[in-house]
């Protein structure tokens, strides 16, 4: 809607101190705890003494020394240093609980114990077994353990407690030097999320037995497993609940009832091989049996059948009650292609083929069954809640039985390949014991471990410590000397990759239609497979033209939106930051945005380019207004007041002040037709088109027609003179503005025209006509003038010119025969860019073809990879014609769209900018 000038000025004005840089998105350097051995921290947040030593604290039978509140012995101030041994427990602030044990002497090192799944109970472990907290605490470590308020799933809240438990560490100890988290099971994967999420309290973890790769594969792997069960044996089954589950128990008894009747028939032990092999289950599960031979096919069917209902039935209804919905999927997932890379391949195949079943007729099956979707929220929720991403600043030791089921083993590998692709391999070690079962390690095994980490923490480096070799060897020295159970020998173990690795589903597109300010319609896209970067498109708010399809081909998010009626310049470029803020809501934060318009949206672009707006990278104004809208309509004027005096000066043609839109339009057209009827008219259209500098460009070739092809050249700028006076823009602006904002007073046309580097045509022409271009200059003098509303052009000098003054770069695409703006206004800009400074950040370019914005895709397609190229290299690529054109071809040759031509060549034209009018003007007109 239009806009008052007062209220345009103070919402607009161009205050250059008040400029900001883009804030550009930056990652954070680790530093290599191998420089940095050992590190002190101040433990975040505010200490909880006060609530701590108010809570209630319940006196238990000690697992070391006698039991002692917070308050009752005096706090260590130093990290290594004599103090009251003993057993505290707490209830934290949050509803949670916790357990201390300290030691006569404390080496500084804080291991936080994490439980496995139920992680509830006022009663929380300080460690695994009660032997080794002993020997640890012995040993000078300092054991505090914790549970959540609520059991089943309790990461969130296991997760909360770690910086409350250490504040009562603080309270009790003073500040520890190193803080290492561990667990066993979902308190593996505890410990692991713990040094991610809080790494400003916690140096180390030590997952024994972990879900390390997180909730979501570990129950999309169970996932696969009850969809293979189910759709291959009880597809009619409703008790077989995969997802969304509204009875767990029904659930299990009805798997376990499926899953017996199966066991009995080969095709049935056929298809949970199958079912197991899918959910990743290894074939030696079972702790009291030996490892099946490796043809025992028989065995190996028996082993995956047995754990089964621990290792792939998982219980789903406690998770999805804390994410608040499904956060697992199949969508898209090959079944076909997860048997083939499974080690268990050859069984399943084995025992399909002795029950006499087509496996490809199974497979065909899954891949034909309706599929599983997820829901968003619950995945973010399992996301935080957790699944770790690999990035971590303290070293990781984890510990895995080859022959777990819950989780599997190849949780190892996808957590290892996690923290690879995150650079930080060097932190982590892992290792292995090579047998059946779920946590069930003996206390030298663990004891090892704390060693090593130890080590790692103390010296930077892990050497050896980690290996197999060395660890049995630690391990049977303590066993032998300090009496803690030995349990097996650590192996050296690769595990397969997990079939489901992801972290979230796999991204669908995004497209979304609506309104911004001034009821402007947008349309957004965000494709399936999205770059991180943002095109927002001024003027194309459908999406639909091979250009926003290539971009949505490429990985660009874009948004497009409808520009204002009137030329509300304020509202378009408002709505510029609107589009991007509605894109982030809708889709996601982007990298780099970059701002590509055309006509008047190009203008608008090149207004956003001057705001610099601390969220654009780039901008790439394509034919619009370079010289600024005073120049612009200025020289517009010009053109229309010297055909309207020379050729019919009774002319109902207003120029300015248009009070009937439609009548304006039909007395130019009158005018313009006038002008063509003689050869007189002619000439003077000549004169008239110098004064805007409109091109005479060849439709055909989109070359310059040749001086000598004199009344060809007058065909081409008849044709564009409706254009070049814009009667029908400037009415709807100059409402909107509430004003008039051109005018010629003062203007010398002599001067004018010499200034064009059209004087020899125009002479040219007058001589060919017998006219006197003197007499007709005389006339123009002698013609009463236009003036403008001081107030209004202040208003539009600060909306729609320009400083020049660019904090991000700007490339610019203009069509040689533009008769609508020509690329005079690319040479107005270029003057104003560099008196401003910023000549580095601007390249101009130019494609030899007729009419207004005329590019094809590839030209557009072009253009936009040469801006991301300097976005992202922070140089310029080579935008000189012939470079663009290659690039153009290679663009095309690179897309499944039709991109079509190239057309780059000079715009270098004769003669200088007409009327310019930038910050070195403002506040110059006076009337």
């Amino acid at each position: 809607m239009p806009t008052t000038p007062d209220e345009n000025l103070s919402e607009r004005h161009h205050d250059r101190s008040r400029r900001r840089p883009r804030a550009r998105i930056t990652h954070s350097t680790r530093t290599d705890p191998a420089a940095q051995p050992r590190r002190g921290r101040a433990l975040a947040g505010a200490t909880l003494a006060a609530a701590l030593a108010a809570a209630l604290l319940v006196p238990v039978p000690a697992l070391a020394g006698p039991v002692h509140a917070v308050g009752d012995a005096p706090a260590s101030t130093t990290a290594h240093g004599a103090g009251e041994p003993g057993t505290v427990r707490g209830d934290l602030p949050n509803g949670g609980h916790y357990v201390l044990v300290t030691p006569e002497w404390w080496n500084g090192t804080v291991l936080v114990w994490n439980p496995g799944y139920g992680g509830g109970g006022s009663d929380p472990s300080a460690g695994p077994s009660e032997e080794l907290v002993d020997w640890l605490v012995e040993r000078g470590y300092a054991l505090a353990g914790t549970s959540s308020a609520e059991g089943g799933w309790a990461v969130e809240g296991l997760l909360e407690n770690q910086p409350l438990v250490m504040d009562a560490v603080r309270d009790r100890l003073g500040e520890p030097e190193d803080v290492i988290a561990w667990g066993s099971s979902m308190g593996g994967l505890t410990s692991v999320a713990a040094l991610e999420q809080h790494a400003d309290l916690i140096d180390a973890a030590l997952p024994l037995c972990g879900s390390v790769a997180g909730a979501i594969p570990m129950l999309n792997g169970s996932l696969d497993g009850t969809f293979a069960l189910r759709m291959l044996l009880a597809p009619g089954d409703a008790r077989l609940q995969l997802v969304n589950i509204s009875d767990e128990a029904e659930r299990q008894a009805a798997f376990r009832e499926v899953l017996d009747a199966a066991q009995a028939t080969p095709e049935g032990r056929a298809r949970i091989a199958l079912a197991a092999s899918l959910a990743q289950i290894p074939t030696w599960t079972q702790a009291d049996d030996e490892r099946p031979g490796r043809r025992d096919w028989a065995a190996q069917q028996d082993q995956l059948y047995r754990a089964f209902m621990f290792g792939v039935v998982s219980p789903r209804q406690p998770l999805e009650d804390r994410a608040g919905g499904n956060f697992s999927w199949n969508v898209g997932v090959d079944y076909t292609k997860a048997l083939a890379g499974s080690e268990n391949a050859t069984l399943v195949r084995t025992l399909y083929r002795q029950a006499g079943l087509s496996l490809d007729r199974d497979l065909e099956t899954l891949a034909d069954a309706e599929r599983i979707s997820a829901d968003p929220e619950a995945v973010a929720y399992m996301q935080r809640n957790a699944t770790p991403t690999g990035g971590i600043d303290g070293p990781v030791l984890t510990l895995h039985e080859t022959g777990d089921t819950a989780p599997t083993v190849t949780q190892a590998r996808t957590y290892a390949d996690r923290v690879r692709e995150n650079g930080d391999e060097s932190l982590l070690r892992q290792a292995f014991v090579d047998r059946p079962g779920h946590c069930a390690y003996a206390d030298a095994e663990i004891a090892v471990l704390v060693e090593a980490l130890q080590q790692r923490l103390d010296t930077g480096r892990w050497g050896s410590t980690a290996k197999p070799s060395h660890l049995n060897r630690a391990a049977d020295r303590i066993a032998r000397r300090d009496g803690l159970d030995r349990g097996g020998s650590f192996a050296s173990v690769r595990p397969d990759p997990m079939n489901r690795p992801e972290r979230g589903p796999a991204p669908e597109a995004v497209s979304h239609q609506g309104m911004l300010d001034g009821e402007r319609a947008y349309a957004l896209h965000q494709p399936a497979d999205w770059n991180g970067d943002l095109v927002v498109m001024p003027g194309r708010d459908d999406l639909t033209g091979v250009t926003a399809q290539w971009l949505a081909e490429q990985g660009y998010g874009t948004i497009g939106y409808e520009l204002s009626d009137g030329w509300d310049l304020v509202l378009d470029e408002a709505n510029a930051e609107a589009a991007v803020e509605t894109f982030e809501q809708l889709a996601g934060d982007a990298d780099d945005v970059v701002v590509a318009g055309r006509s008047q949206g190009g203008l608008t672009t090149r207004i956003v380019a001057d705001a610099a707006p601390e969220w654009l990278a780039g901008s790439l104004p394509m034919c619009g207004g370079g010289a600024g809208a005073i120049s612009t309509w200025n020289y517009k004027l010009d053109t229309a007041f010297a055909l309207r005096e020379l050729v019919d000066p009774d002319s109902a043609m207003q120029i300015q002040g248009i009070e009937d839109r439609v009548a304006e339009l039909q007395a130019m057209n009158d005018l313009v037709a006038l002008a063509d009827s003689t050869d007189a008219g002619r000439a003077r259209a000549v004169l008239a088109a110098a004064l805007s500098k409109i091109p005479a460009v060849d439709p055909e070739t989109g070359q310059d027609i040749r001086r000598g092809q004199l009344e060809a050249r007058i065909d081409r700028y008849i044709e564009h003179l409706p254009f070049a006076m814009g009667s029908h823009v400037r009415a709807g602006y100059e409402q909107t503005v509430g004003g008039t904002f051109s005018w010629n007073t003062g203007v010398d046309y002599r001067r004018e025209l010499q200034r064009s580097g059209r004087w020899a045509e125009v002479n040219q022409a007058y001589r060919e006509a017998g006219l006197s271009l003197s007499e007709d200059l005389r006339t123009l003098d002698r013609a009463d003038r236009l003036s403008a509303d001081p107030e209004t052009v202040r208003l539009v000098e600060q909306t729609a010119t320009f400083t020049g003054e660019l904090e991000a770069p700007v490339l610019s695409l203009h069509t040689t025969g533009d008769g609508a703006g020509t690329t005079a206004d690319d040479a107005a800009y270029r003057s104003t860019v560099t008196a401003a400074g910023s000549a580095r950040q601007l390249r101009q370019t130019f494609v030899a073809s007729e009419g207004h914005c005329t590019f094809t895709p590839a030209e557009e397609a072009a253009a936009l990879t040469a801006l991301f190229d300097r976005i992202e290299t922070g140089r310029w690529p080579s935008t000189a014609p012939r470079q663009l054109d290659r690039l153009a071809a290679r663009v095309d040759a690179d897309s499944d769209l039709d991109l079509g031509v190239s057309r780059f060549t000079s715009g270098d034209a004769p003669g200088q900018p007409a009327r310019m009018w930038d910050v070195r003007n403002w506040g110059d007109y006076r009337g």
